[in-house]
């Protein structure tokens, strides 16, 4: 066994060297090398895009080469990327800035292509786009920026197309987190702009369940002005972007929901997404009186009495709405007690 992995290891440090890829065919070639592969990797969602990446005809494989002096003010994000770039901040990369600033440095390369010729360049140095790594991307840029203009990234280069260039993204989803809100919309413009011919396409070539597919898809439909009122709309819920579609369904609906993004947009109080979401589907709903139909989550609350200790009220919300109270009538809590426990409790439902 050791000299299995001694053979590995000197074939995968041969060509760190020589900045060159070992080809994953010529590993195959070895039977003792493919045993080990398949011995030591589960079966994963990421397994399968690596298969789906690497398939195809031989002058279609990914040409690849690795570098360890990549300057990072020579990249910009892949133009379809799937992460809000812009939304990134310190707080988010913080694990990143503290290892890049440290000895620990960068764990693992990130994926660039040569920026194709059609592709707008932030600036004239960019050379390459940034197709997985974008959080490593934004931190060394930011250690760079703030603390070590010599920090340099690793990376491997590869001729993408945007299909491979999507199942390589794709991958880096799987590893890092990603919002609901982000996939879904990265997933609608790769339909939008012609990348995948199809839902099926897309969701075949990415390993994505059609259904699933079908639920992310629905944060493409929402309107831009209501994207936009929320601060942050990773925040942006599966089941919101579902419901207020249903609702902008009806036009009278539609335009009253626009018309409170305005208000929302114009008044200085800081509202959370809960909250904006909130009015907007009741906004929605009153302008074609509709039933409520969301199931909300169920909400229970006991106070005992602090003389006796007994359940002196209970308080519960069912996931149609319905508000419950009981009072037992021989407790001593005063009445300005149970009142201010009520009220609490209807604030905690608002949220």
């Amino acid at each position: 066994m050791g000299s299995k992995k001694s053979l590995f290891g000197n074939l995968v440090e041969n060509a760190r060297e020589n900045k060159k890829t070992v080809d994953e065919e010529e590993l195959h070639h070895s039977s003792t090398i493919s045993s080990i592969i398949k011995t030591k990797r589960p079966r994963s969602r990421t397994n399968v895009l690596n298969k789906i990446a690497d398939s195809g005809d031989s002058e279609k494989k990914q040409e690849r080469q690795y570098i360890d002096d990549l300057d990072p003010r020579s990249c910009q994000i892949w133009h379809r990327q799937s992460r809000y770039f812009d939304l990134l901040d310190e707080q988010q990369c913080n694990d990143l800035i503290s290892d890049f600033k440290s000895h620990i440095g960068q764990k693992t390369p990130i994926v660039i292509r040569e920026i194709p010729r059609d592709v707008k360049k932030n600036s004239p140095e960019i050379r390459y786009e940034v197709v997985a790594g974008s959080r490593r991307l934004w931190s060394s840029l930011y250690v760079v920026n703030q603390f070590n203009d010599k920090f340099r990234l690793k990376a491997i280069i590869k001729i993408l197309d945007d299909k491979q260039a999507a199942i390589e993204c794709e991958k880096e989803n799987d590893r890092e987190e990603l919002s609901a809100f982000e996939r879904g919309m990265y997933y609608h413009r790769l339909l939008e702009q012609g990348v995948f011919d199809s839902h099926r396409q897309l969701a075949d070539s990415l390993n994505i369940p059609k259904t699933s597919l079908q639920e992310l898809l629905e944060f493409g439909k929402l309107d831009k002005k209501i994207v936009e009122v929320f601060s942050d709309p990773r925040t942006i819920k599966k089941s919101w972007a579902k419901s207020i579609n249903q609702l902008c369904a009806n036009q009278i609906s539609r335009q009253s929901i626009l018309k409170k993004t305005e208000d929302i947009a114009e008044s200085d109080l800081d509202y959370t997404s809960q909250k904006i979401f909130n009015l907007l589907q009741k906004s929605g709903r009153m302008a074609v009186d509709l039933p409520s139909t969301s199931k909300f989550e169920a909400i229970s609350k006991e106070i005992k009495d602090s003389q006796t200790r007994r359940v002196a009220i209970k308080m519960e919300r069912t996931r149609t709405n319905k508000i419950r109270i009981s009072i037992d009538n021989k407790i001593s809590m005063s009445k300005k007690d149970i009142i201010k426990n009520m009220e609490d409790f209807l604030d905690e439902c608002s949220k």
